[in-house]
């Protein structure tokens, strides 16, 4: 096996340890004898009169609904989750409906309003595991107001071609949402509620991810706006999006806001992360003999500032490595896209990386990919990319620059490859990047 092939082994092993079907029926168990769940590290008495539902959406919801399936079985009275189409597994009893990603549609609305419907169902004092992963912004999509799901997802697309932050995209979502920010849990009586979550935003901020659902926050239409004028985006918006956004700053003038209440027993645990995935990928090169250099901290900014960072970074050691040596990174970058092309972030940071490495001496290489399985619109999870990838698409006619302006790494791989096709693996925490210096 080459480094080219050990550095996406390294990619794909990591995928597996950071798979929720396989995680977590380790780190939650049931014991009927004293009517305790524990769970990631803390417990709950659960007494057999109170009844145990699961709700969750996101990517990983299905996985993670068949995992708890695996570990409580009949103990779960009954349970409904919003996924994506086709989920890598399928949970026998708790029912799975089907939503929209990376943008909601009129599948989500309606996935949306059943599981609202089987919200307002469960009774009080019962006990709700809820499973929040990544995708959750896409999948649970119930617009405030007389806005449409339409209109939301017009507003997510122009967002996404911008280089604005997670946070700020999600402060315009939660802004036009009757279930983001907490809200959700205006649809539940008083329950016990443990939030099992996957993170898959830079700093592991519950609010954030999934636009945080059921935790309660402040949402602000006045930051909205601010956000979509930063990006020269406000007046581009629909005009019931404009409008509702008004109303919200002028309720907020008028102090006249719903404040949502927690539940009385409210846990919430983040059960994987980017930083867990970043750290097995360490531990996998150094057990091949890699000296290893990993990012402390997640990355989240512009792809060229990224791609500065990782040159920056790596430098001294391209220049006289002392042993094959590994750096890794984790995170999302933004891309600002300007051409009529197609990619994602991981193929664009990639194609950049093999721009700077080029004239290397040495070999050196790099890959970008998410753990999704999905860069962009693609079925492509990344690429991988070496010091001799340039001059052999050039060798073929290829013209690096021509693709990176018409923002369309996707097709430039598939000419010249370096593609990595995982499938969608049913998770997400974010992007992992690997420079490899053998």
């Amino acid at each position: 096996m080459d480094y080219k092939e050990q550095t996406v082994s390294v990619f794909k092993t990591v995928l597996e340890n950071v798979d929720p079907f396989i995680v977590m029926p380790d780190q939650i168990q049931w014991n009927s004898g004293n009517e305790t769940l524990f769970f990631f590290g803390h417990q709950l008495t659960v007494h057999a009169q109170s009844p145990l539902y699961v709700i969750g959406s996101g990517k990983a919801a299905a996985s993670m609904a068949a995992a708890l399936e695996s570990v409580l079985g009949k103990r779960i009275h009954a349970g409904m989750v919003i996924s994506t189409p086709n989920p890598l597994y399928h949970p026998k009893d708790i029912r799975v409906l089907k939503g929209s990603h990376p943008y909601p549609d009129e599948e989500s609305g309606r996935a949306t309003d059943t599981y609202i419907d089987f919200l307002r169902s469960l009774p009080s004092g019962s006990v709700v595991i809820n499973l929040v992963s990544g995708g959750t912004s896409s999948l649970l999509c119930k617009p405030i107001g007389e806005l449409s799901v339409n209109e939301v997802s017009s507003v997510y697309k122009q967002l996404i071609g911008t280089t604005a932050t997670i946070k700020e995209i999600n402060t315009i979502r939660k802004a036009l949402s009757a279930v983001k920010g907490g809200q959700l849990l205006n649809y539940m009586s008083d329950v016990q509620l443990i939030d099992l979550i996957i993170s898959d935003v830079p700093d592991d901020d519950i609010r954030d991810i999934g636009s945080g659902p059921t935790i309660p926050q402040d949402i602000s239409s006045s930051k909205a706006r601010n956000i979509a004028e930063k990006y020269n985006l406000y007046d581009k918006f629909p005009g019931l999006v404009r409008k509702q956004i008004e109303k919200g700053i002028s309720d907020e003038k008028k102090n006249n806001l719903h404040k949502v209440e927690d539940k009385k027993f409210h846990k919430s645990v983040i059960i994987s992360s980017a930083s867990l995935a970043a750290k097995a990928a360490s531990k996998l090169f150094r057990k091949k003999g890699f000296l290893v250099h990993p990012d402390e901290s997640p990355w989240s900014g512009p792809v060229n500032q990224f791609e500065d960072y990782i040159m920056s970074r790596v430098q001294e050691s391209i220049k006289n490595p002392q042993k094959p040596t590994a750096f890794v990174f984790f995170g999302e970058c933004t891309v600002d896209v300007k051409g009529s092309g197609k990619g994602g972030r991981n193929q664009e940071l990639a194609l950049r990386i093999a721009m700077r490495i080029s004239n290397s001496d040495r070999n050196i290489i790099f890959l970008s990919a998410g753990t999704d399985g999905i860069d962009g619109p693609t079925d492509a999870a990344g690429a991988v990319v070496d010091q001799n990838t340039v001059e052999n698409a050039q060798n073929i006619g290829l013209d690096v620059d021509h693709f990176l302006k018409n923002s369309d790494s996707y097709e430039f791989f598939s000419r010249a490859g370096g593609h990595i096709k995982t499938g969608p693996t049913g998770n997400n925490v974010m992007d992992l990047q690997f420079l490899v210096i053998p």
